[in-house]
């Protein structure tokens, strides 16, 4: 049986946030490939627009964090990290949206 020690880099993989990141991360790989057929076909559309902008950014930011946990960052960030993808994701999706409108 093999088992981990919260004190490792690994450990992060075993939380409930990790769980859920790594989760929410493969739905955004699954939407992201729809809403690109989507785009594909009409890419002017702007409903299609703002799911892709928002899917790559939360596919992307939850991939950096999850590279920065790799890297070794503590255990107890790994909930600070989420929330700042979101958070980052949120805020970057709404000033390029709103620029785009201009």
């Amino acid at each position: 049986m093999l088992t981990r020690r919260m004190g490792s880099a690994e450990a992060w993989r075993d939380t409930k946030v990790g769980m859920w990141a790594w989760l929410l991360q493969r739905v955004a790989a699954v939407g992201l490939v729809a809403v690109i057929a989507a785009h594909l076909k009409n890419p002017f559309a702007r409903p299609v627009q703002a799911a892709l902008l928002a899917l790559v950014l939360f596919h992307g930011l939850l991939g950096v964090r999850a590279i920065l946990l790799d890297f070794g960052l503590p255990v107890r960030w790994h909930r600070l990290l989420f929330l700042l993808a979101l958070l980052v994701g949120v805020v970057a999706f709404a000033a390029f949206w709103r620029w785009r409108w201009y």
